[in-house]
């Protein structure tokens, strides 16, 4: 099981675990992951969905080289194409989410694993974690909104030096540049301040919750839904590559 999903009160929560993928977002976890955001989305008695990871160490260190090297080339453009279309529409069922999506970070978080984050309303994070867009690296363009949430998040430029450096964004960076809302010490702590926010949600009336999300993400919504199109385009050219192939084998 790639997923765990509890319920609390007016809360689900969606674990991840996939320790032997150290959370990856491969078509199993991608899948699955999609599965359970729409089932949350259509929960009438719910108003919040966290996102979580019962590993330690790791949130999630998305797709690995692995993984990708089997979209690599024309025989890999059906795989490719495939995964990009199921994680894209998690980034969007979560941004277009009716309930207030929160990401409770406590570990790493790398490229797609920080890019599904990004589209969280709420993202608290542990002091220990780290953060890393390494499409640099790999010889790839940015995918699953990320040319389209970083720069509303932090500016265009901004979003340029931190996909061109890939170098680890630690926490108090993330925060300042507003990648996280909140930084705690420990669990105890990250809890706390989880469980602050989601008695001011409670407070609310879901409906209204429903509708100003929708007033004030929507649009956006609509152009982030292009952008992905974009963007998958772009890597389905870049894919057809050896260099992306000879980049890939270096990491695995």
């Amino acid at each position: 099981m790639c997923i765990e999903a509890r319920k609390e009160e007016k809360t689900i929560y969606l674990s991840m675990d996939y320790p032997e993928k150290k959370n990856g977002l491969d078509l199993k976890m991608a899948t699955s992951l999609l599965e359970h955001i729409r089932l949350a989305n259509q929960d009438t008695n719910i108003n919040a969905i966290v996102f979580e990871s019962k590993h330690r160490a790791f949130f999630s260190s998305g797709p690995r080289p692995e993984d990708l090297l089997t979209c690599v080339g024309e025989d890999g453009s059906e795989n490719l194409v495939e995964i990009l279309e199921i994680l894209n529409q998690c980034v969007l069922s979560i941004f277009r989410s009716p309930k207030v999506t929160v990401a409770l970070i406590n570990g790493y978080a790398y490229g797609g694993g920080f890019n599904i984050m990004l589209a969280c309303d709420r993202r608290i994070s542990l002091r220990r974690a780290k953060f890393l867009e390494n499409f640099h690296q790999m010889g790839m363009s940015p995918d699953l909104g990320a040319s389209y949430l970083l720069p509303r998040i932090m500016g265009v430029e901004k979003t340029f030096e931190i996909l061109i450096n890939g170098e680890l964004i630690q926490p108090e960076q993330a925060l300042q540049l507003g990648l996280v809302h909140e930084l705690a010490d420990n669990k105890k702590e990250l809890h706390e301040l989880l469980n602050q926010y989601l008695k001011k949600v409670s407070e609310g009336y879901s409906p209204a919750i429903a509708a100003t999300k929708k007033l004030l993400k929507e649009r956006a919504a609509i152009e982030l839904e292009s952008q992905m199109k974009i963007e998958s385009n772009y890597l389905l050219d870049l894919f057809k590559h050896e260099e992306i192939k000879a980049r890939l084998k270096v990491l695995v």
